[in-house]
């Protein structure tokens, strides 16, 4: 099959795109605003982008809901200008769930998933407790990508912090995989275990003798 994206529509394509594009990482997104509320919410359009300087992204969806057609995340990021990327894993995956619902912006994500708010060493959102590796970040800029239903803003963020839960570090301090235990994104409401790993060495071109 072919398809245009421009004549099936933004439903169908958006269908085809998360239905290809997996497993996705989710980043459970914690944010604050001026007052101190805190927000947390998780976006699976989310990606490393660099180490040198060490950054991220994720995509925010555009709301029809929100008076100010912002969620609460995108519009805290565009107030303080930080936020912090949790890890989902398995023991966490049911939280996460709770954290997607559309709640009003009085409402504190934390306790209704009943999670623990902790300081972040650099920014002033909070890490999520429960989860073992999170990602302290500034942000860089904000791309916005089309209009109505459909589009997104895209957050690039520079990570002044990274926690990692010590036994999940091997003693090269890599991260073992079957310790973290984290959750991939599917399609509606697929998600998927990452617990089956290989490994393949990198080759290296060898010009004709």
């Amino acid at each position: 099959m072919e398809f245009n994206p421009f004549e099936i529509g933004q439903p169908e394509t958006y269908k085809l795109m998360t239905g290809c594009i997996v497993p996705r990482p989710i980043a459970w997104v914690s944010t604050q605003n001026r007052a101190g509320q805190h927000n947390l919410a998780p976006f699976s359009f989310f990606t490393g982008i660099s180490s040198n300087p060490p950054s991220l992204c994720f995509a925010v969806t555009f709301t029809p809901f929100h008076p100010t057609k912002k969620k609460d995340t995108l519009r805290n990021i565009l107030e303080l200008g930080e936020f912090v990327v949790n890890i989902v894993t398995e023991k966490t995956v049911l939280a996460m769930n709770e954290t997607a619902t559309d709640f009003p912006e009085a409402i504190d994500e934390f306790r209704v998933a009943e999670l623990t708010p902790i300081p972040s060493k650099v920014v002033k959102p909070p890490r999520v407790a429960e989860s073992p590796v999170c990602f302290e970040c500034k942000l860089h800029t904000t791309v916005p990508i089309g209009e109505g239903p459909g589009s997104a803003t895209l957050i690039i963020g520079l990570i002044q912090h990274i926690f990692v839960q010590d036994d999940i570090l091997n003693e090269r301090n890599y991260v073992d995989l079957q310790k973290l235990q984290p959750i991939g994104r599917l399609a509606g409401k697929e998600f998927c275990h990452l617990n089956d790993f290989f490994a393949l060495e990198r080759k290296t071109y060898q010009p004709p003798s």
